[in-house]
């Protein structure tokens, strides 16, 4: 609220802010989809200053690991399905409670699309496919040969589609599709167990919920267009295979 003026009244009144001219209150839909941009860098500024605050002589010490992670993606976004996902990451252990790991990888979702000519109407089941690059966190708890650790990261979330496979696997249609390709910010939170079967060789699970903003893929097919929007929030379990070295 805010005082005024009324020309017809003598006397000041009290104007509602959304009145006052050139401004507008934002909706909290508008509000929380900033804070988590927001909250988002911050977490991945976060990842990317962490090790550079660490003593210096911690790096000399630990080994580095490299694991393959194949795994399930199931989206808690409405109207998407379930997917494969696979990872590959490399890691830097700082100290026994302490490591870092880079990963690249790729997940695969479906979302059924209809689009509308002028009076062709189409739909599709439409396949997308996701390739992250990531940053991840964890915090390690060692126990003899198991150890149980915490996780946190965030990165950029590639997102390309439409495509459509028929049962065959093969692509149908493939060239009457015009996939589109989007890049979104995502964070994420987890843990997992890993067991050493020897000193050098690992294996485990582990699984995260990841958040993410909305991807906008603006494709066609046949002139058709199979425009979609939508979050990738959801829940990756994978087994780990691991290697330190």
């Amino acid at each position: 609220m805010v005082w005024g003026s009324d020309p017809d009244i003598d006397k000041d009144v009290i104007i509602p802010v959304s009145y006052v001219e050139g401004y507008r209150i934002p909706s909290r839909r508008e509000m929380s989809v900033k804070d988590f941009a927001f909250g988002l860098k911050i977490l991945f500024a976060a990842i990317l200053v962490f090790p550079i605050l660490l003593p210096m002589n911690v790096f000399a010490e630990q080994p580095f690991f490299l694991t393959y992670k194949p795994g399930m993606y199931s989206p808690r976004s409405s109207g998407l399905d379930a997917g494969l996902s696979t990872e590959l990451a490399f890691g830097y252990r700082f100290n026994p409670n302490i490591a870092a790991e880079f990963g690249f990888g790729y997940f695969n979702t479906q979302k059924e699309v209809r689009g509308k000519r002028a009076t062709r109407v189409i739909q599709e089941d439409c396949d997308y496919y996701v390739v992250p690059l990531t940053l991840t966190l964890k915090a390690i708890f060692p126990y003899k040969k198991w150890e149980f650790f915490g996780l946190g990261g965030g990165g950029v979330y590639v997102v390309s589609g439409p495509y459509n496979l028929n049962d065959y696997g093969d692509y149908d249609d493939y060239g009457d599709f015009n996939p589109h390709v989007d890049a979104v910010l995502g964070g994420y939170l987890g843990g997992g167990i890993h067991y050493s079967l020897t000193p050098t060789i690992f294996l485990g699970v582990e699984g995260k919920y990841l958040w993410t903003d909305k991807a906008k893929l603006d494709g066609d097919k046949s002139g058709v267009p199979l425009n979609a929007k939508f979050r990738l929030d959801g829940i990756i379990a994978a087994a780990v295979i691991g290697v330190r070295f």
